[in-house]
């Protein structure tokens, strides 16, 4: 078995060696100038990456080649790569003259001969010299099933036999052998291109076969074989008593006696056949498109141990080993293409334009700027715009803005310039400042009100800007918010929450504000009315940070230095523009106007969204209505609208929340610090309601029909693409197409209500090829998380 082994190995390393450019070898032997001119002369190397599966390839070859079809004016070729069949586009490409395609669908059929050898109980060590091996012959048909797979059925005929001379034991036979059977045969096709002729296999199968055993004991006379220890054949056994008369005997080599039926050792009517097991290697030469020499090496594993008549169980000197006779084919075969038809050569697309369509061409001027598109350095240039010799618009100060955008067409060289044309002089930069100045303490500016902790006020800055802000920091949790503190915070009408950069912890803040000392102020009257932890921070983005009492009085004395200077800057401005309005800022009084706010005593109403054991992102539930999370109780996580004053703004936005998929959406009601019954307030409740204050409850409003499993197809970033992967899923139903608001263009196929449907369907389009096919869960069209949609599919 160790010399089978080491055979296919010394076989396969000859084939690849023969196949090898050993001249690389000598390269670093070469000067300079003699390695630039080997690359030069290089032939191009041949590309074996098929890419993440073979039928696709990589997906750059797929992209390229359907745009390089002949045309009536161009005579082009197809990409061609080794092991893809270039005809499966439609496309011609060097290789074979034969059809792939045709090849793919049809056998080949093979004729073979060479000798059986053999390997059992007989002989010193048990196995045959090739050289005295017998005559055996072969039939083959084949049929490729993978580029590197080939499914084969055979059947053989031929003799297996051995003649033993040993001291001790004389023993002969032929059997008659005729087996058939079926091979796998890799041919290492998804390493080694088509191009090459010599291609390396190896093979396994399962082989039935029937045998006649006879043994040689009789000459043509019909006297018996007696062997004596002198190496010579007599008609007497040496020893006996007429030994002397014994006569030389040649053999006749005609195997007459019937193994089974002699019954030498007791074996009886033991069944002549049995299976075998073949394994091997070879090579196939390339010899034409049609015709291929098959070389073949099998080693046949038998399930009998009576091919030759002795085995473990015979009897004296007879005795065999325990292994299993077997045998080996060593062959030669032509194996020939009976259907595949020669490639028809595509005839040269022939130039059907005229002289007169390329003089047109040549001189064509789409932008009408007097200047041929194959001249046009800019084309493109908007109607009636002077340009150069180069078809560019003229810019005569060369400050890289045309003339026609230009609204200082002298601009001084060395200036920069705006996106007007305009010098940025000094002049320019002091006239800006002095405009700045004017807005920042004209009748323009926004006046900051402030009013008790309950008001919702519209012209806060807006929380999450980039902007930085000071706010009024209430409370920070790491894990989740006590109950009665919950009730607490939705009581407090422009209450939100900024979850950190480390993801777990939680600030509750109050307001949003550019003065120090509003944002003071707020926290004041926090103070008083019990809440001694309120402070004030920074907000820049979602980061949050506390100001401390230093850097808290040191701010506010900046700021009023500040205002000072705008105070004094405002008076020269008025007095040098008395026409001008007068912009004058009281310093010393601070208006408070309640607009629309929340007094202590008044309820709060809330649209409650949902309660979920796991996080999901606010933006999920895509409303106008502004949502706010609360993380309370056991790791729940909260979902609810912002404050309202009145029942009748809760149930309208409840009631719009409804129509856009919320549809078990409802309003809770807060008051001093608790959550109160609607039949409390001024709600109409209907009597036989019951409500459930119970704020720990795990709920969903969302509409579950809403939540939609697909699978995604692919997505294309370059629109130019566009029709090529419309043509590569024209099979597939159910296809939808859709613009990103980054300009992709997402395919998706089918929709499911369950995650279990939309994973078989996966699998159903991966079996067909589309290997990058995967699952995403969308919820009123918009595209959200697989696990936020199994969350509210709870």
């Amino acid at each position: 078995m160790r010399k089978l082994i080491l055979l296919i190995i010394i076989l396969v390393s000859v084939t690849v060696r023969s196949q090898t450019d050993t001249s690389l070898i000598f390269l670093d032997r070469l000067s300079p100038d003699e390695l630039l001119q080997h690359y030069i002369n290089e032939k191009e190397p041949v590309s074996l990456y098929k890419g993440p599966f073979e039928k696709a390839g990589d997906s750059l070859y797929n992209i390229l080649n359907p745009l390089t079809r002949p045309t009536n004016t161009v005579a082009g070729e197809g990409l061609y790569r080794p092991g893809i069949d270039p005809e499966a586009n439609g496309l011609g490409g060097p290789g074979d003259t034969t059809s792939y395609a045709d090849q793919k669908l049809k056998p080949k059929i093979s004729f073979g001969m060479g000798r059986l050898g053999y390997h059992g109980d007989l002989y010193q060590k048990h196995f045959q010299s090739p050289l005295t091996a017998r005559m055996a012959y072969d039939l083959n048909i084949s049929q490729r099933l993978t580029p590197y797979l080939q499914l084969n059925f055979n059947i053989m005929f031929g003799k297996l036999g051995a003649n033993e001379y040993q001291l001790n034991r004389n023993e002969n036979f032929q059997s008659e052998i005729r087996a058939g059977g079926a091979n796998l045969m890799y041919d290492f096709g998804n390493f080694i291109p088509d191009m090459y002729k010599v291609r390396p296999f190896i093979s396994f199968g399962v082989t039935g076969f029937e045998f006649l055993s006879k043994t040689d004991l009789l000459d043509k006379d019909g006297n018996p074989y007696h062997y004596w220890s002198d190496g010579s054949i007599k008609d007497k056994a040496e020893g006996s008593a007429d030994a002397q008369n014994a006569k030389d005997l040649v053999r006749d080599y005609y195997y007459e006696t019937d193994i089974r039926e002699r019954n030498l050792d007791g074996f009886g009517k033991y069944p002549e056949r049995a299976w075998s097991f073949p394994i091997g290697g070879g090579a196939v030469v390339k010899v034409t498109d049609r015709v291929d020499l098959k070389l073949n090496f099998q080693y046949y594993f038998s399930t009998t141990d009576y091919l030759d008549g002795v085995s473990n169980k015979s009897l004296g000197n007879r005795i065999g080993t325990k292994q299993k006779d077997n045998f080996t084919y060593t062959s030669f075969a032509l194996q020939y293409d009976l259907i595949a038809k020669p490639r028809q050569k595509k005839k040269l697309g022939q130039d059907t334009l005229n002289n007169d369509f390329w003089l047109a061409f040549d001189k064509e001027d789409r932008d009408k700027d007097g200047v041929p598109d194959l001249s046009d350095d800019c084309q493109g240039t908007e109607p009636g715009v002077a340009v150069d010799a180069k078809g560019c618009p003229l810019d005569d100060d060369k400050d890289g803005i045309p003339n026609f955008r230009d609204d200082e067409l002298a601009t001084a060289a060395g200036v920069p310039v705006n996106e007007k044309g305009v010098g940025q002089t000094d002049d320019y930069w002091a006239s800006w400042y002095a405009q700045y100045m004017n807005d920042s303490t004209g009748v323009g500016a926004t006046t900051e009100y402030i009013g008790n902790y309950f008001a919702l006020d519209k012209k806060k800055t807006k929380l999450g800007s980039n902007k930085e802000a000071f706010t009024v920091e209430l409370v920070r949790y790491n894990g989740s918010i006590p109950t009665d503190e919950l009730a607490f915070l939705l009581s407090i009408g422009d209450i939100n929450s900024t979850t950190l950069d480390d993801g777990t912890t939680v600030v509750y803040t109050s307001g949003s504000y550019d003065k120090i000392s509003t944002a003071v102020k707020r926290r004041d009257e926090f103070r008083k009315d019990g809440n001694k932890n309120a402070g004030v921070s920074r907000i820049k983005g979602k980061n949050i940070t506390q100001v401390s009492d230093e850097e808290l009085a040191a701010l506010i004395k900046k700021e009023d230095e500040d205002f000072a200077k705008l105070t004094a800057l405002n008076s020269a401005t008025s007095t040098a523009n008395p026409t001008g309005t007068n912009t004058a800022v009281n310093t010393n009084t601070t208006e408070i106007v309640i607009d629309d706010a929340f007094s202590k005593t008044d309820v709060v109403y809330r649209v409650q969204l949902g309660a979920f054991k796991n996080k999901i992102s606010t933006s999920v539930f895509n409303t106008s209505a502004g949502v706010l999370e609360l993380k309370t109780g056991e790791s729940i996580f909260r979902y609810v609208t912002k404050g309202y004053k009145t029942i009748e703004e809760a149930a309208a936005i409840r009631a719009d929340l409804v129509v856009q998929g919320y549809s078990d959406a409802f309003v809770t009601a807060y008051k001093e610090g608790k959550r109160i019954p609607l039949n409390q307030t001024k709600a109409t409740v209907d009597k036989s309601y019951k409500e459930d204050l119970n704020e720990e409850k795990i709920f969903s409003s969302v509409d579950k029909t809403l939540v939609t499993f697909k699978i995604q197809l692919g997505a294309l970033k370059k629109p130019v693409l566009e029709k090529i992967t419309d043509e590569k899923f024209k099979d597939l139903k159910d296809v939808e197409k859709q613009t990103t608001v980054s300009g992709s263009i997402r395919y998706s196929s089918g929709s499911f209500t369950g995650y279990d449907a939309a994973e078989k369907y996966r699998k159903d389009l991966e079996a067909k090829g589309f290997y990058d096919a995967f699952i995403i869960a969308t919820f009123k069209s918009e595209i959200i998380s697989i696990q936020e949609a199994m969350e509210l599919l709870k």
